[in-house]
């Protein structure tokens, strides 16, 4: 009960206010973050209220050019930086998901589910938490539901089903028919089967680039030019059990062919949407991704070309890294790229798919610019539930050598100064070997 508590206060503060008093929503430069920021200004502007939003990375100075505002409402960031909250003499509303560090100002009302008992990895976003704020304000922000699937379905939340509150809302967005649900082959069916395998991320195929998809296609029979409809029976068969065997060989330990589809009466497929805004935030053009939220059709159609850009130089480095392969510390595998934007993704990725990055270590990713070093850190499930907690390593190792970290037990991001690296990265092995 004391996370509902904290909501009525949180939606109290929020509702005596006069109608036309200005909050700044600060929001993390991801899909969760963008849909927490596109919750929160809708609920806003639905009871009157103006905003401005600023997305903002990792790293950043959060409270840099602050307007004068009557009110705070940070989303998806701002947990490692309560010191700074407590400086800024103004009433803030933290929604957020993310590991705690530090004690809570007293200008802070904290909807930081963690602080509840709440599983911040698991059971609940940073846009579950606005969500459920916009539904204390008014039980007619319900369809924004919608987003907040989307936010869960960013941060992975969806692996193995929804739980906690985020199978509440998805529960309740269900019956009151803002989604529907569909068992669906993972797979475009009207896509050609050649194109299938070339440009698949999720499952990503080593080897398959520079016509190898071809070869894979031409060795057990099947027209590579056919789309994945015109398969008959025999031939499906075929081609999910040679691509179940090509995933085992590559050591991948989890895979599905079929998967349970969200569908919203306002946005179509909420995976696809959730790519689109993932797309905006790595291509540093949020605000189209807010503007998506708000579906405004000419957003819709940049966010479908920043889609595709995003996607295309996901396979580009992730081929570079299947060449190039992993360097090991003791405790951790790690991996240079040269896109500070897709270091979390590569990782992932690569602790997923790739041969050469076990899944009995995390994945480290790193990207040098402008002098810092952009960190990203993966780990299994199964690592998080044998002790790794990638947040408290990568802060602790992080602040070691003066820069600053922290996240989730399964996915955390630092950053530090470019030629502290090597430090770091020592730090950071012992860490993970005192869990």
């Amino acid at each position: 009960m004391e996370f509902e508590h904290a909501l009525q206060r949180a939606a109290e503060k929020i509702l005596s206010m006069p109608k036309g008093s200005r909050i700044r929503i600060i929001s993390h430069c991801d899909a969760d973050g963008i849909a927490s920021a596109a919750i929160a200004a809708m609920a806003l502007y639905r009871n009157g209220y103006e905003f401005h939003i600023s997305i903002k990375k990792t790293g950043q100075n959060l409270l840099e050019s602050v307007e004068e505002n009557d009110l705070f409402l940070f989303c998806d960031i701002g947990s490692s930086h309560l010191e700074e909250m407590g400086r800024l003499k103004k009433d803030i509303i933290l929604c957020d998901h993310h590991v705690m560090n530090g004690d809570i100002p007293k200008n802070v009302i904290n909807l930081n589910v963690r602080s509840y008992g709440i599983d911040g990895s698991k059971e609940a976003s940073a846009s579950s938490a606005v969500f459920s704020l916009a539904m204390e304000m008014d039980k007619g922000n319900a369809d924004l539901s919608q987003l907040a699937i989307c936010g869960a379905i960013g941060d992975k939340q969806d692996k193995n089903g929804f739980h906690g509150i985020n199978k509440k809302i998805l529960d309740m967005a269900i019956e009151k028919g803002f989604v529907n649900v569909r068992e669906e082959i993972i797979f475009s069916e009207k896509q050609e089967i050649m194109d299938i395998l070339e440009k698949s991320i999720e499952p990503y195929f080593t080897s398959f680039s520079g016509g190898g998809a071809i070869r894979f296609l031409q060795n057990i029979g099947i027209t590579p030019l056919k789309k994945l409809k015109e398969l008959d029976e025999k031939e499906r068969k075929k081609f999910f059990s040679a691509l179940t065997i090509k995933l085992l060989e590559q050591g991948v330990e989890e895979m599905e062919w079929k998967k349970e589809k969200i569908y919203g009466n306002a946005y179509g497929d909420l995976y696809d949407l959730t790519s689109k805004l993932n797309a905006c935030a790595r291509k540093d053009e949020a605000s189209i991704g807010i503007a998506l939220c708000f579906k405004d059709e000419k957003a819709r159609d940049r966010a479908v070309e920043l889609q595709e850009i995003y996607r295309e130089e996901i396979r580009y480095e992730l081929r570079a890294i299947e060449k190039e392969g992993g360097k090991e510390m003791s405790s951790f595998t790690y991996f240079h790229t040269k896109k500070p934007s897709l270091t979390g993704t590569l990782a992932g990725l690569a602790l997923s798919y790739l041969p050469n990055f076990p899944s009995n270590k995390p994945v480290i990713g790193i990207s040098i610019v402008d002098g810092k070093a952009e960190i990203s850190a993966r780990a299994t499930q199964n690592l998080v539930e044998n002790g790794i907690d990638l947040a408290i390593a990568l802060e602790k190792a992080s602040s070691s050598v003066g820069g600053e970290g922290g996240g989730h037990p399964i996915a955390a991001g630092a950053t530090i100064p470019a030629e502290k690296e090597k430090e770091f990265l020592e730090e950071l092995d012992k860490c993970l070997r005192m869990k």
